[in-house]
C-alpha cells in the first residue's frame, strides 16, 4: 500500500489508539492491531522498521520480551499460562512496528491528540458524576472514576495535566489556549484529589508537576517547586477528605498487618510482596519461568478466600523477579532507562514528558502491575513511541 492512499485512515486509527487508552480496552487492542497492519503493509512505513530496531528503547523492549520467550523453556507453569503471558506482553514485541508508524509526524500528533481528547472526556464525566453524586460505568460513591478503575483513571488524567503543562512550558501552546489549559490542569488536580481514590496517583501528580518545573527552570525551578509544594500540600490535605482518608487508611492497614490482619488494601499488598520475595529467593537468577507466578503464588497464599482471589503481586519488579529472576527485573529497569535516554535527546516538551512517563510508571509499578497489564503496558509503548520517534527519525534523516 502507498502512504498517500492510506494516510487518512492511518491518522484516524492513530487518533483512536490514543483515545482508547483512557477509555476502552477493546478499542485499544483493535486500533493498535490496525496500526500494526499499516506498519507491515505500507511500504513507506515498513522501510523505517530497520531504523526502529536501532533505537535503545525498542531494543530494551525486545530484550525483555525475548527473556519471556526463553523463560518458556524452564517454566514450571502450564503451556497455557506461559503462552498467555507471552500474549499479555505482546506490546513489547510489536514496539518496532508502533515506532515505525510513529515516524510519520501526523501519526504522533493524532495519537497524542486522541489520548488528550479521551482523557478530557474522562475528566469531565468524572467531575460531573462526582458533583451530581451519580457514579457511572466503573465509578462508585466516593470514587468517581469512569471508563477505567481509579488506578488507571488517575494515572491517565495526571499524564494529561503534565502533557498540557509541558507543552505550555515549552512555548508550544497557542496563547489563545492558555486559559483553557490552566483550567484543565486545575480540573485534573481537583479530579485526582477530590473525585477519585488513588493514593499513589495523588502523591505522584504533585511530584510530576514539580519535576516538570525543575526540568523547565533548573535550579530556580527546584525552589519554585518546593515553595509550591509547601503551599499546595497543606491546602490539598485539609481540603481533600479522600486524601486524608487514604492516608489514615494506610496507617490503619499497616498497624493491622503488624497485628496479623492481612486482608486489608495495604495488608494484601504487603502480603503479595512478601510471597513474591520468598519465591524469588527460591530461583533468584532466572526465576520460575514464564507464566509461573500464579501457581507458585497460590501454593503460598494459604486458605484465605480474599488472598487466593488475587494472582498479581501488584509490583512488576517482583513479578518479573518471580518469573525471570534478577535478569528479568534488570530488563524492566533497562526499558525505563532506555526510554529516559532517548527522551533526553528529544526536544523540550517530549523530553520532559518522556521523563514524566518514566517516573510515573517506574514508581506506580511498585504498587501496581503497570508493565504486565495489557491496558497500561500497551499505553506505555504507544505513548513512548509517540514521544520518541520524532526526534529519532529527524536525526536519522539529517545524517
Amino acid at each position: 500500500m502507498n502512504l498517500n492512499i492510506t494516510r487518512q485512515p492511518l491518522l484516524w486509527f492513530a487518533f483512536l489508539a490514543g483515545f482508547a487508552i483512557p477509555v476502552s480496552t477493546a478499542m485499544q487492542n483493535i486500533s493498535a492491531g490496525v496500526l500494526v497492519l499499516f506498519a507491515i503493509f505500507t511500504s513507506e512505513i515498513r522501510q523505517h522498521i530497520a531504523n526502529a530496531l536501532r533505537q535503545p528503547f525498542i531494543q530494551a523492549c525486545l530484550l525483555m520480551y525475548s527473556l519471556f520467550v526463553l523463560g518458556v523453556f524452564w517454566t514450571d507453569a502450564s503451556i497455557n499460562d506461559a503462552l498467555g503471558m507471552l500474549l499479555k506482553m505482546r506490546a513489547y514485541l510489536l514496539a518496532p512496528l508502533f515506532f515505525a508508524v510513529c515516524t510519520v509526524a501526523p501519526v504522533r500528533q493524532y495519537l497524542l491528540a486522541g489520548f488528550g481528547f479521551g482523557a478530557v472526556i474522562t475528566l469531565v464525566l468524572s467531575i460531573g458524576s462526582g458533583l451530581s453524586g451519580t457514579p457511572i460505568i466503573q465509578g462508585a460513591i466516593g470514587d468517581y472514576s469512569v471508563f477505567r478503575t481509579h488506578t488507571y483513571h488517575s494515572t491517565f488524567v495526571s499524564f494529561l495535566a503534565c502533557g498540557i503543562a509541558a507543552y505550555w512550558m515549552a512555548g508550544r501552546l497557542p496563547s489563545a489556549w492558555r486559559w483553557p489549559a490552566a483550567i484543565t490542569i486545575a480540573l485534573c488536580i481537583f479530579d485526582v484529589f477530590f473525585m477519585v481514590k488513588g493514593r499513589t496517583a495523588q502523591v505522584l501528580l504533585l511530584l510530576l508537576l514539580g519535576l516538570l518545573v525543575v526540568l523547565w527552570q533548573g535550579r530556580r525551578g527546584f525552589f519554585i517547586a518546593l515553595i509550591a509544594a509547601a503551599v499546595m500540600a497543606p491546602l490539598l490535605y485539609l481540603g481533600s477528605s479522600a486524601l486524608r482518608t487514604g492516608m489514615s487508611t494506610v496507617q490503619s492497614d499497616v498497624q493491622s498487618y503488624d497485628k496479623g490482619d492481612i486482608d486489608t488494601s495495604v495488608g494484601l499488598r504487603l502480603f503479595f510482596h512478601k510471597v513474591a520475595k520468598d519465591l524469588i529467593k527460591e530461583a533468584p537468577v532466572l526465576g520460575h519461568g514464564t507464566g509461573s507466578y500464579k501457581q507458585n503464588y497460590l501454593k503460598n497464599a494459604g486458605d484465605s478466600e480474599v488472598r487466593r482471589s488475587f494472582a498479581n503481586p501488584h509490583n512488576d519488579y517482583l513479578w518479573l523477579g518471580v518469573e525471570l529472576g534478577v535478569v528479568g527485573m534488570l530488563s524492566l529497569v533497562l526499558v525505563l532507562l532506555a526510554t529516559a535516554k532517548q527522551a533526553w535527546n528529544s526536544i523540550s516538551a517530549e523530553r520532559w514528558l518522556g521523563a514524566v512517563l518514566v517516573c510515573s510508571y517506574g514508581v506506580s509499578t511498585l504498587a501496581n502491575s503497570f508493565f504486565t497489564d495489557n491496558i497500561t503496558g500497551l499505553a506505555y509503548v504507544l505513548l513512548a513511541c509517540a514521544l520518541l520517534a520524532g526526534s529519532s527519525f529527524q536525526r536519522k534523516v539529517s545524517l
